[in-house]
């Protein structure tokens, strides 16, 4: 038993990164006009999707603006917990793994955010305008509203 437990953890490990690449080479909206958001799986995508690209956010605008680099990693954090808060709910996950699992797609999603924004800013010197990061930060500053 122990023996399928693993071979189950190793291959999802090493197909998890392939899906989340996947996804995340188009824009957020693409993504959720394709997928249903009422599902869980789209659910916790999306949380971490946005924690990847506050963190990200973070990072850009450290030095010229710390307050607001560490309001965005503040952010990050919280869409994180609620993913994985999400996935113990919604998949059963053990607290420990699902966390374990979210914070591996973050770090995942935030390396693709880096290559892209590099990319973008070789194109125009802007790590967000005209690339779908910019839109991928409107769709999630709407998640992260005061209502």
């Amino acid at each position: 038993m122990k023996d399928i437990k693993f071979i189950v953890i190793i291959f999802s490990l090493l197909l998890l990164p392939n899906l989340v690449k996947a996804d995340s080479n188009i824009s957020l909206k693409n993504y959720l006009d394709k997928n249903n958001i009422e599902d869980g799986s789209t659910q916790i995508y999306l949380l971490s999707r946005c924690s990847a690209v506050y963190a990200y956010a973070s990072g850009i605008i450290l030095k010229s603006d710390a307050v607001s680099s560490k309001n965005f990693i503040e952010i990050s954090n919280n869409l994180l917990f609620k993913s994985v808060e999400l996935m113990v709910i919604e998949k059963e996950e053990k607290l420990e793994d699902a966390q374990r699992k979210v914070e591996e797609i973050r770090k995942e999603l935030f390396n693709n955010y880096i290559l892209e924004g590099k990319k973008n800013w070789e194109k125009n010197k802007s790590h967000f305008k005209g690339s779908y990061i910019e839109s991928d930060m409107t769709i999630c500053s709407k998640l992260t509203e005061e209502k």
